[in-house]
């Protein structure tokens, strides 16, 4: 049997949608770096109601921040002006600026870097900068809002860390039973000294979104209970033509894997906006399972989409 993990957000608030995913999910996901402490003990509180309404221990995954990279608050916008610049900071009220509270974007970034912002549906390319803020021209257009996270083909800018959000979220959780963390950026294993020494025996995920993780995957595996294929950040850092190539050389690894891994990243992404899937995205499934993937995670398809009923009925008939 596959494993099935669903993000919770805006488009899945309704108890009844809630209780229609449960019966087809073992789990559910909740982004960290998109909840506020309320907002994170609410959805935490609403799960474990649910738990008890359908008489099943669902795992609840906490997505920890580690060591990506996010805009801060902004406001959510379907395409950005002409001229848009980059400052350090936490939040702006203003489309044309983009907070990002992370210092190490601006240290490590040099003119002519491109960097990618939403999964690479924005795309910028650096054409000025000082310490505390960048100029950009606009390579490629797209939406933008709150929390989404930035890569690079160039650099890579946080080592493994926690960030306060993880550590308030570890500790909010920390009485609930069935609950696992998920680490973004994992690139060799050694991330998990750091977060046992917060959760210590909870299950501990992997989130394999960088070119350099593709080479320590037996390591990773040793110091992790799972490891999720993350396509959105992967495809965003290393490139739209290396994806397939990567994915390849992850599951030419999944027979010597100790530990169960699941797919992710737009595994049903037409599937935001349309009631089907696409012809292109049945057969990536069929064939991924086929592989030896454990399962699969969604993100948008089920935490910001329109069509949630639909993506549910899709796996009722697909897992059944």
């Amino acid at each position: 049997m596959k494993s099935i993990i669903l993000t919770c957000g805006p488009a899945c608030e309704s108890d009844d949608l809630l209780k229609r995913m449960a019966a087809v999910a073992d789990g559910f996901r909740l982004n960290v770096a998109h909840l506020n402490s309320d907002r994170l003990e609410s959805w935490l509180d609403r799960l474990q109601k649910l738990r008890q309404q359908v008489g099943r221990e669902l795992s609840i995954v906490l997505d920890l921040q580690g060591a990506k990279v996010r805009i801060g608050k902004y406001p959510a916008v379907s395409s950005l002006p002409s001229q848009v610049e980059l400052f350090l900071g936490s939040s702006s009220e203003r489309c044309e600026r983009i907070p990002i509270p992370a210092e190490s974007v601006f240290t490590r970034t040099s003119v002519g870097d491109q960097l990618f912002l939403n999964d690479r549906k924005v795309i910028l390319r650096v054409v000025g900068k000082s310490s505390e803020s960048m100029q950009v021209e606009l390579v490629q257009n797209g939406a933008l809002s709150s929390g989404k996270g930035v890569n690079s083909p160039d650099r890579v800018f946080e080592l493994a860390r926690v960030t306060e959000g993880d550590r308030l979220a570890v500790e909010c959780s920390r009485e609930i039973a069935n609950v696992s963390y998920a680490v973004s950026f994992v690139a060799d294993g050694s991330e998990s000294l750091l977060f046992r020494q917060l959760i210590g025996s909870r299950r501990l995920i992997a989130k394999i979104e960088q070119r350099a993780a593709l080479q320590h995957l037996m390591k990773i595996s040793a110091q992790f209970d799972e490891l999720w294929l993350c396509r959105g950040d992967l495809g965003a850092e290393a490139g739209l033509k290396e994806l397939g190539r990567l994915q390849r050389q992850f599951v030419d690894v999944l027979p010597q894997l100790s530990k169960p891994a699941l797919i992710a990243g737009e595994v049903l992404g037409s599937m935001v906006v349309n009631a089907f899937p696409s012809r292109a995205e049945v057969v990536q499934l069929y064939d991924a399972m086929q592989s030896g993937f454990s399962g699969l995670v969604l993100s948008d398809e089920t935490a910001c989409g329109s069509q949630v009923a639909a993506v549910v009925d899709f796996l009722e008939y697909w897992f059944k």
